[in-house]
């Protein structure tokens, strides 16, 4: 959970907060490259689980790559029309169609949002307010079927506002998924293999 003193904003920081998007600089980002480390606490269990791999983003193509290097090797590529994943354990490729499972396209495009920091989109499902320096804590507004898993989305930004660095999802039931990004390249371009799911 977190503290209260770092997810709270005063009556003053909310008035004042100017309109996120604007702030923080990222409606202008088309391509996302990073390294990450995603530690899923567990709170009944009182466990956390450890992942590290790559993710990469296209926007105007509507593609996330998502590729987990350890402890296991799994691939996931979600485009508006598909989502589509690879294990090593089956060595199989699943794909699953938005014809079939209208909620990927939903999914594709919260994801995408979330991780390019395009706050406008997330406006009208999603009620914000600052938590501190260079972060922001949304909440999902009570009509938003998200709202029946995720509690609150905290992002913590680069210094220079470039990109979102961080990303701490409190679930209802308690559990935490924590994303921190590193070696971040905006607007660079994506090397094509990147969108395989199975590896060469």
């Amino acid at each position: 959970m977190f503290l209260l003193s770092s997810t709270v904003a005063t009556s003053a920081e909310k008035e004042n907060a100017p309109p996120i998007d604007t702030r923080t600089g990222l409606q202008n980002i088309d391509t996302l490259q990073a390294e990450f480390t995603q530690t899923k606490q567990i709170a009944l269990l009182r466990h956390s689980v450890v992942i590290a791999g790559e993710l990469y983003m296209e926007k105007k193509n509507g593609r996330l790559a998502w590729h987990v290097a350890s402890p296991i090797r799994y691939s996931c590529v979600i485009t508006d029309q598909s989502l589509t994943q690879w294990d090593i354990d089956s060595n199989q490729q699943v794909t699953l169609s938005v014809d079939r499972y209208p909620w990927l396209k939903v999914l594709s495009q919260n994801l995408k949002d979330w991780f390019s920091g395009n706050f406008k989109n997330m406006s009208s499902g999603f009620t914000s307010e600052t938590a501190g320096k260079n972060e922001m804590l949304m909440t999902p507004r009570p009509d938003n079927r998200i709202a029946e898993y995720i509690k609150s989305i905290k992002f913590h930004f680069a210094d220079d506002s470039s990109s979102v660095s961080r990303v701490i999802f409190t679930e209802i039931n308690g559990d935490t998924t924590d994303i921190i990004f590193k070696n971040i390249k905006i607007n660079q371009a994506i090397p094509p293999e990147k969108w395989n799911v199975k590896p060469n």
